[in-house]
């Protein structure tokens, strides 16, 4: 089958799926090899990541949160620190974000000015709002942290990243239970070396459990993501690498309210992405 027909045939396949918004005002349909297919690039700037919900996506930049419209991405609400009040003072890198309920809950440290000051902001997102409300503080002892997410079971998953090659070994995957308004540590791990290879001298940016049971995490700035899961002695382990997506590094969110699995990510500071990652 040439390329334009396998274009042709996979827009009608999309188009019967739903997914034909995305393709509505002349888009590409980026076909790699891999099998994934980038479904719609939204040219709205993040430079850290980017959360999903039911309705909307979140752009989060380092003192910034750009609330859209998950098929227009037409800009709901806006959310900028005031570095000016004391409420807002302490805010530098907000890395990540995911939503639970109407509620986002972003990862945030202050490196490299405090590379273990590190806090769990949340915000109010109901309708069409975009409210900071709460700041809570984490242990100052593992690293930076990156990302947060929370999975299927309810159990709450963090990373602390660790930079610089040689040292980037010692980046932290930590699973907690939220208890009173709190997150308690239940259990740590470090990553398979498979993975840490491949960050060079960074770390893990992203992670987001996938609709498969699997941790899809990214590094900071390569076309992929890395799937991971748990052996039958609980030890962390490395299963493959996802190439062909709409984004580099950064962080991810998987669409948990699409009968699809659809994979959000984004290009620095050039577009928010959808990619949809077949079953393997």
């Amino acid at each position: 089958m040439s390329k334009a027909a396998n274009r042709i045939l996979l827009l009608w396949a999309f188009a019967s799926m739903g997914f034909a918004s995305g393709f509505a005002q002349g888009q590409e349909i980026d076909t790699p090899a891999s099998g994934n297919i980038v479904l719609k690039k939204f040219p709205v700037k993040a430079s850290q990541g980017v959360a999903v919900d039911e309705k909307w996506f979140y752009a989060i930049s380092n003192t910034k949160i750009s609330k859209h419209d998950k098929q227009s991405g037409e800009l709901i609400a806006e959310w900028n620190a005031d570095r000016k009040n004391k409420a807002g003072a302490h805010f530098k890198h907000l890395n990540s974000g995911t939503v639970v309920g109407d509620k986002l809950y972003c990862a945030h440290s202050r490196f490299p000015l405090a590379s273990n000051d590190c806090t769990v902001e949340i915000f109010e997102v109901s309708r069409k709002s975009l409210e900071h409300k709460s700041t809570i503080p984490l242990p100052a002892k593992h690293g930076s942290l990156t990302w947060i997410d929370r999975r299927g079971d309810g159990s709450w998953w963090m990373c602390y990243a660790v930079y610089g090659k040689g040292s980037n070994k010692n980046t932290k995957l930590v699973k907690y239970r939220r208890d009173d308004g709190n997150f308690i540590e239940e259990r740590e791990w470090f990553f398979p070396k498979e993975v840490v290879t491949k960050w060079g001298t960074m770390s893990s940016s992203g992670g987001s459990w996938g609709p498969d049971g699997k941790l899809y995490i990214t590094g900071h700035d390569l076309a992929e993501a890395y799937v991971l899961e748990f052996d039958e002695d609980d030890n962390l382990k490395y299963l493959r690498t996802e190439k062909g997506l709409g984004l580099f590094g950064q962080a991810i969110a998987w669409d948990r309210f699409s009968d699809e699995p659809v994979l959000w990510g984004i290009v620095k500071n050039r577009h928010v992405s959808q990619t949809l990652i077949p079953t393997k």
